[in-house]
């Protein structure tokens, strides 16, 4: 089943951001079917957006260590990093209630806001580590132990072994097909 994404039809005053990982940190918006640039926003949005980032401090703490100091900029990369995401389920809601959302920035585990701007990927209140999400995205396009130990380098298969038990604990699956339609159901690759 194919769901559409938060806002994009006309009858949809939800407001569903997005961004372009070809220009990091750049946000738009939908709403009533429109695609606007992040600062079109309604005042009201932005005086609620600014609120929440300035209660942030570690997120603020780690906008500046991006090297971000412009507030319009940190308001612009914080929302970036934490809804910037394309999805069904709306990042502000026609009743103002807002939401975060993991997204895959392809910057994990090298940047230097990680965990303090973004959202942790946690999956039944389980943190996942920035080596289970590698693992994750591989299970998720159908690889086999053999070849999960291959891609993440492992030189033994109790270290892949090891790795996908902690994944079925977490994600509380049996098996390597669970998992992989857990990843698939939660929009992980």
């Amino acid at each position: 089943m194919c769901t559409l994404p938060a806002g994009i039809t006309p009858l949809d005053s939800n407001i569903e951001f997005f961004g372009n990982p070809q220009s990091f940190g750049k946000v738009y918006w939908i709403s009533e079917g429109k695609t606007r640039f992040f600062k079109e926003l309604p005042l009201n949005i932005f005086d609620d957006l600014r609120d929440e980032l300035a209660s942030d401090t570690k997120a603020l703490k780690g906008l500046r260590l991006m090297g971000i100091t412009s507030e319009d900029d940190q308001l612009e990369q914080y929302n970036y990093c934490n809804r910037g995401r394309l999805s069904a389920t709306p990042d502000i809601t026609i009743t103002g209630k807002m939401s975060k959302e993991y997204i895959e920035c392809g910057k994990r585990g090298q940047c230097p806001g990680e965990n303090k701007v973004c959202s942790p990927l946690c999956i039944n209140e389980s943190r996942i580590t920035f080596r289970e999400f590698e693992c994750l995205k591989l299970i998720g396009h159908g690889l086999s132990y053999k070849k999960i130990m291959a891609e993440m380098g492992f030189r033994r298969e109790t270290a892949v072994n090891s790795l996908v038990a902690r994944l079925r604990d977490k994600l509380q699956c049996t098996t390597l097909v669970e998992i992989a339609l857990k990843v698939r159901e939660l929009e992980l690759v």
